[in-house]
Order: C-alpha cells, then structure tokens, then sequence
C-alpha cells in the first residue's frame, strides 16, 4: 500500500507540474481526479474534474469522473442526475460506456455499503431515503446505466425478490466493464431467482480474473477457456495465479492448451514452464510440453531439475 502511495504521489507531482505548463489544458485536471479518486480524496476529484470541464466543456472522460466521484462520495441521485444530463455524450461511444460502467461498478468492490453485512441504523436510513427518490425515476430514466447498477448494488444488498430485479441483474450481467465481483453477486443471485447463467461464454469471457475464491474449478476453466480463444495473455496469466492462490485445480487438457498456445504465439511466461512441470509429472508427455520445456531450459529462464531430466529421458526427449 505504500509503495502504490508513493507512486501516486509521485504521478500527483507529474500532473501539477503539467497544469503549471498547460493551464488551459482539460488534460492535467483530469488526471489528477483520477489520481485523488484512487487515493480515496473524493471530493478533491471531483473539484479537479470540475475544473477540467471549465477548460474544456466537451471533455467527456471529466465526465464520466464527475459522476464516479459523486458515486463515491454517496450522492447517488446526483450521480444518476449527471448521467441523464451527458447521456448522450457518454453513450454514442462505447469507449465512454465501458469506462462509465468500470468507474461506477467498481464502488461495489472498493466500499462496502452495499455488501452482506449489519448496517447501523444511520446507514439504512440514508440507503432508504436515497433508494426511494432513485426508485421512483426507474420508468422515466429506463436507459440511465447509473441508476440500474446503483440499483442493482442496493438490491443484491437487501435481497430484492421480483420481477424487474431479475430483468434488471439480467440487464446488468452483460454489460462490459462491469467489476468482476458485482458481475459475479449478479450471476449468483439470479442463479437463486431460477435464471442460472453459469455456462453463459458470453458473460465469463467478460471476467478479467477469477472473480471469487469460492468459484467452482468448472466455472475457471470456462473464464480461462474464454480467455484462451481472445488470446488475450494477460487475462490467462492473472487467472493462473488466482487458481493457484485459491487452490483450484485446472484440467490437464485445458494446461496442454495453454503451452501449445503459447508455443504458436511465442510466449515464454512463467506461468507456461509450471503447466509444463504439472503435466509432466502426471505423466501427460508430448513433443509440444517437451520441445516448451528445453526451450525454456536452453535459454537458462529455468534449470531442469532432475525428476524433470529423468522424465523427459523416460519418454526420450533428452
């Protein structure tokens, strides 16, 4: 935590130095929001966001700042009042939905005001008083992305039972961006309201990581699955570490995919040696997991050891 402090501050300095530069530029303003929202200074964000849309009135990412740093100072009805004044902006582009979306959505993860929990009785009341005015905008504001997942959130949170919750989490579940661990509470909650989306590639492909440490060994190999036909590395490598940090078991099929995708895309990670070394010693020996292993000890990255020598030699590959 102090070293991300640190590096913050050193990336604060950056930016006021910018604006000393460029006074007149959106830019630097903007950034340094960013930055105060991640330091947890929300109103400071949202000061530096208002000062960024004063040099530039157009600048859409200041935004889409405003209305995350009035989610994460809990003004929810001014949050889902901005949303409906820059709707249109915000949403001809999908660059600026997704980041929207990633920006409000991430409040679930980083605050607990929605999560299980015993509240004090001053919390209810404010979460009563704020939900019954965003409530009753839901019909006229059927397209506001900020009012369904403030809505969303409270509604997991108070295990909301009906109709619309089902439609709304339904509605929620697909959007990109959307935090993993919410996309996760949707997913499960629905699972329990008897709509099970659990084998839906169209919504595991949007997880970033493992989005639960209770998730089932079946539901990681989908996410890693997914992430194997998108090619997109940095997914698979955060999903490996996070199945062997909760202890999850990947299939030996599913490791053989990744080296020889690896191997095709010219990747030496890690991650790939380990895959190698699991399927090897459960006796699962071919010239790809061979062939990945002496090219990862011919470029000295690892040193075979000797059970890996007796193996490879058993099955003639040295």
């Amino acid at each position: 935590m102090g070293d991300k402090n640190n590096k913050n501050n050193i990336r604060i300095l950056k930016y006021e130095e910018y604006i000393k530069r460029n006074p007149q530029k959106a830019y630097g303003y903007y950034c340094l929001g960013k930055l105060h929202l991640e330091t947890e200074q929300y109103k400071l964000a949202w000061e530096y966001f208002k000062k960024s849309l004063e040099k530039d009135p157009g600048y859409v990412f200041s935004k889409i700042g405003l209305i995350e740093a009035e989610v994460f100072r809990k003004r929810f009805l001014k949050a889902v009042y901005l949303f409906a004044k820059y709707r249109r902006e915000i949403i001809d582009k999908h660059v600026y939905r997704v980041k929207l979306v990633r920006g409000v959505s991430s409040f679930y993860s980083k605050s607990k005001l929605f999560r299980a929990g015993k509240r004090g009785m001053l919390t209810t009341l404010f979460l009563k008083y704020s939900m019954h005015h965003i409530k009753k905008l839901a019909d006229k504001e059927s397209n506001n992305i900020v009012l369904k997942l403030i809505l969303g959130m409270y509604y997991l949170r108070v295990e909301e039972k009906s109709f619309y919750t089902v439609q709304l989490f339904k509605t929620c579940v697909y959007w990109d961006g959307l935090d993993d661990s919410l996309r996760w509470m949707f997913i499960e909650r629905l699972a329990e309201l008897g709509e099970v989306l659990y084998y839906d590639t169209n919504i595991a492909r949007k997880f970033t990581n493992i989005p639960d440490s209770k998730c089932s060994n079946e539901y990681i190999e989908l996410i890693f699955s997914c992430a194997l036909k998108e090619n997109d590395r940095g997914k698979l490598i955060r999903i490996y570490g996070d199945a062997a940090k909760y202890n999850k078991g990947i299939t030996a099929g599913l490791l053989w995919r990744y080296v020889y995708w690896s191997r095709e895309k010219s990747i030496s990670d890690p991650t790939v040696y380990d895959c190698c070394k699991k399927l090897a010693k459960i006796g699962w020996m071919d010239g790809i997991v061979a062939d990945t292993m002496l090219k990862f000890n011919k470029k000295k990255t690892v040193q075979l050891e000797d059970d890996e020598k007796k193996i490879l030699e058993l099955f003639g590959y040295v």
